[in-house]
């Protein structure tokens, strides 16, 4: 048990990754109001599924776009300004978001609002790095996967009831897009409020002391590991392209749920990410990675691929629920094992190649899937989201089954 809980103590860490959590909450919960109401607003204005597939699309190629040239950028100047930009962007955009409609000026505010997917998803993982102790990395990316889970969980139960609310403070009608465009403007707030603790964090590049496994400055390009992760990260963006963005109106428009009962949902899901974060370095330490991350992640294949052939409600929400648990095992324990394969000098380029392998596909798979579902139906596209997490799996194994794992000597008390 002391294992278990080992390093989630945050007086182990300095200012500049407590101040990072107290930053990445309010912006999260931003995030997630938009994740979960937006496209049931886009609804409530009369745009279909093939115009939402478009503009979920362009947010993750926007992202992957900049994904390379904003790794090598914050190399340089450091973390902190992209940081900055990712809340200021959110904010921005999101503001444009929910008070337009106009489609072709939707599609070009949904393309700025991807770039700060970029500036985000590359410089967590590094900032985390370079500002924890080598022996709390993984407890420290671990806890951050933890604080989204937390706060998408509360965020979840909370926003489902927001329009409701709304209609109740305004006076509006239900069925129209005011009470959703006033929600989402609660969302535009946090993503402001997200701001403020980043101001406490230190200007300019941080380069902490490398432990011995970690000196080497002069070690060779990976390019097998880049390669095998850069195919890892294709399979799994299009897999989310394909899937997670019509979740919500999936359940709305084909089992019949509320956008309350919707909320619920994904406050279910995300309840059960807390412990499967909180367990996976232990997991990863007995087991190893790759036995934590393969078996897992094929068994939330065939629960995403299933998903799209259930008409039952409670199936569906058990099939979400392993789908979820199995994310937030293999995903911090994949982030981690990148620091531990890979040398330091490379790890906001394997970030920026993670990034745009994930976020170029996922939009692609987003605008097809919103034309296959209008002409198919959801299962298709479940289904090859479920293929490709699948292959995610295998390519994972055979790139890594022999590679030995770099681990700092544990010098830090229990």
């Amino acid at each position: 048990m002391n294992d278990l809980f080992r390093g989630y103590n945050l007086r182990d860490y300095n200012k500049n990754v407590r101040c990072f959590f107290m930053f990445g909450v309010p912006l999260i919960a931003g995030m997630m109001i938009q994740a979960l109401l937006y496209n049931l607003y886009l609804t409530r204005l009369g745009f279909q599924e093939d115009f939402i597939g478009q503009l979920v699309g362009l947010g993750p190629i926007a992202s992957g776009l900049f994904a390379i040239p904003t790794g090598y950028i914050s190399d340089r100047i450091g973390r902190r300004p992209f940081l900055l930009a990712t809340a200021g962007v959110l904010f921005t955009t999101q503001v444009g978001l929910a008070t337009l409609s106009d489609p072709r000026i939707l599609l070009i505010l949904s393309f700025l609002a991807g770039t700060s997917g970029a500036f985000l998803w590359v410089n967590h993982v590094p900032f985390l790095g370079e500002n924890a102790h080598p022996e709390r990395r993984a407890q420290a990316i671990a806890i951050w996967m933890s604080l989204q889970a937390i706060t998408r969980m509360v965020i979840s139960l909370v926003a489902g009831s927001l329009p409701d609310i709304m209609v109740g403070l305004t006076g509006t009608n239900p069925d129209l897009p005011g009470p959703y465009r006033y929600a989402l403007y609660v969302g535009v707030g946090l993503c402001l409020i997200s701001v403020f603790p980043l101001l406490g964090i230190e200007r300019g590049v941080r380069r902490p002391e490398p432990t011995e496994a970690e000196a080497d400055e002069d070690a060779p390009f990976p390019t097998k590991e880049f390669a095998a992760y850069g195919s890892i990260s294709i399979c799994r963006g299009a897999s989310m392209g394909f899937s997670f963005p019509f979740f919500n109106v999936f359940l709305q428009q084909d089992l019949d749920t509320s956008t309350a009962l919707i909320g619920i949902i994904f406050f279910a899901a995300q309840i059960v990410t807390v412990p499967a974060t909180v367990m996976a370095p232990a997991m990863a330490r007995r087991l190893g990675t790759v036995k934590t991350i393969v078996p897992t992640r094929i068994i939330g294949s065939i629960s995403l691929a299933f998903l799209g052939l259930t008409g039952n409600l409670w199936e569906a929400l058990i099939l979400v629920l392993i789908g979820a648990t199995v994310e937030a095992i293999t995903t911090p324990t994949e982030m981690t094992f990148a620091t531990q394969v890979i040398p330091r000098k490379y790890w906001a380029r394997i970030q920026s190649v993670r990034v745009t392998g994930f976020q170029i596909p996922s939009g692609i798979a987003s605008v097809t899937a919103g034309f296959l579902i209008v002409r198919y139906g959801y299962w298709i596209t479940f289904a090859l989201a479920g293929a490709l997490r699948m292959t995610s799996a295998f390519i994972f194994f055979f790139a890594f089954r022999n590679t030995k794992e770099k681990r700092p000597e544990d010098e830090l008390p229990a």
